[in-house]
Parts: C-alpha cells; sequence; structure tokens
C-alpha cells in the first residue's frame, strides 16, 4: 500500500475522532457482517488513492470496527473506510496483541505446498523435525544461521538457494546445487567459506523457479524461515529458538 505521509496524516487526524466513542462503545462479540474485501478495497481507494490492494476484512472485537489487511499491515476502519486508525489492538484483559497475532496467521507458509525437490535437503538424526530455509550464499545472517543449525539434532533441513543479494550469488548457488553432494557442498561453503567446483555445463532451473516461489510468498529478506506448522521467522535465530519452534511444529 502506497499512501502519502500527508495523505495518510489528514486520515489519521480525522479518524481520532471516532477512537473514544468506538472504545466506549464496543461489544463484546464480533460483528456478524464484515464487507468483503472488494467493497473495503473500493472505499479505501476512492478515499486515499487507487494503490491500495486489500487482502482481506474480519469483524473485530469492537462494533463498527473491521480489520483490513493491505498486505504485511493491519490496519482499521469503518465500513465506509470514512476513518482509519493505524496502530495495535490489544485485548487489556488478556494482554493479547491481537494485531500481532492476526500477521503471524496471515503469514502462514503452508509447508506441504512448498517444492522440496528444489531445495536441498540435510537430515540430522532421525529427521523427524522439519523446516525450510530461503538463503543467499553471501548472506552473513544466512552463515550465522547455517552454523547454529549444525547443533541440531533429529532435523530434515531443506534449503532453497535464493540468490538476491549480490551478483555472484546465482553463480555460486549454481555451483552448490549441480555438485555431487549439494548438502556438503552448501554446509562448506557457509561455515568454512570453501568455494565448490564450476561446472558450465550444469543447469539449475530450481534456483529460477525459488526466486518466482519467494516472490509469491512474500520472502524479501534472508534467512527466512519457514516451519512445518506454516510459522515463517526472519533472521539468524538462536538454538534455543530453534529448537522451540521445531518443536512448536511437529505433527
Amino acid at each position: 500500500m502506497k499512501i502519502s505521509h500527508s495523505g495518510l496524516t489528514m486520515t489519521l487526524q480525522r479518524g481520532v475522532a471516532i477512537t473514544l466513542t468506538t472504545l466506549i462503545g464496543a461489544s463484546s462479540s464480533f460483528a456478524a457482517d464484515a464487507p468483503s474485501a472488494s467493497q473495503m478495497q473500493a472505499a479505501l481507494r476512492q478515499n486515499l488513492g487507487p494503490d491500495v490492494d486489500v487482502m482481506s476484512v474480519a469483524a473485530t472485537p469492537l462494533d463498527g470496527l473491521y480489520e483490513v489487511n493491505v498486505g504485511k499491515h493491519i490496519i482499521y476502519t469503518d465500513a465506509g473506510a470514512k476513518y482509519l486508525l493505524v496502530g495495535q489492538l490489544i485485548e487489556s484483559r488478556t494482554r493479547k496483541n491481537l494485531t500481532e497475532a492476526k500477521l503471524q496467521q496471515d503469514e502462514k507458509i503452508d509447508f506441504s505446498s512448498l517444492p522440496l525437490n528444489n531445495a536441498i535437503k540435510t537430515v540430522k538424526g532421525n529427521g523427524t523435525r522439519k523446516l525450510a530455509v530461503f538463503a543467499d550464499p553471501y548472506c552473513p545472517y544466512c552463515k550465522k544461521l547455517e552454523q547454529t543449525m549444525q547443533k541440531l539434532d533429529n532435523v530434515t533441513i531443506y534449503t532453497f538457494l535464493f540468490p538476491i543479494l549480490r551478483p555472484d550469488s546465482k553463480p555460486i548457488s549454481e555451483a552448490i546445487w549441480c555438485s555431487k553432494d549439494a548438502s556438503a557442498a552448501w554446509s562448506a561453503w557457509m561455515t568454512s567459506g570453501n568455494k565448490p567446483a564450476s561446472d558450465s555445463g550444469c543447469k539449475a532451473p530450481a534456483i529460477t523457479s525459488n526466486l518466482a516461489l519467494a516472490h509469491g510468498l512474500g520472502i524479501e529478506g534472508t534467512p527466512t524461515i519457514v516451519f512445518a506448522n506454516g510459522q515463517r521467522r526472519v533472521g539468524a535465530l538462536s538454538l534455543d529458538e530453534l529448537n522451540t519452534a521445531l518443536d512448536a511444529g511437529k505433527s
């Protein structure tokens, strides 16, 4: 969503007027009918401009206030999109951050839908726990994560080569993918800097497919980790964080 700073500021100033009224009049149950995504998009585009893309609309615990996903952002507005609230909605009794929970839910990825044949497969121990990681060979945080994952046990790691950081990222990715043992070549490069031998005759369509896959999933940075339960995390997680998420994702 692209909204000019001045336009958003003016909209927020208009929206402040309904905040207290809406909260005071809030009911404990969700509204029965929310506007459709297309209806909300039309209303928001009329008031904010043509660049607003609405992914989903849902009722909130507050009568007349709707949760709108505009792509990596949650905003709140009335049915006619006359007022706009930007921020986090928190349930005071439980301290639950409803905005954060919604974003995490919307960012989930169906692990079973991933084309695992296009990833480097590494099995440790019995391999019962599973994760996928989108990584660039020149990403320092990917290297840190790889070093941490060396300490994991009973896990299957699917590495989707995702060369986006440097011009050399794709040639190195292709050389690793085309190696006799891609898992060993990836580990040697990421942990020790041992460059794989280049094979000019090798074809690596999987890497091109990975770029398209990441784009379709909204993955923009490395490393991006996807756990078996669909949870998505970005960055070089610690060993404890990885183990906790892996255990939570076990079926």
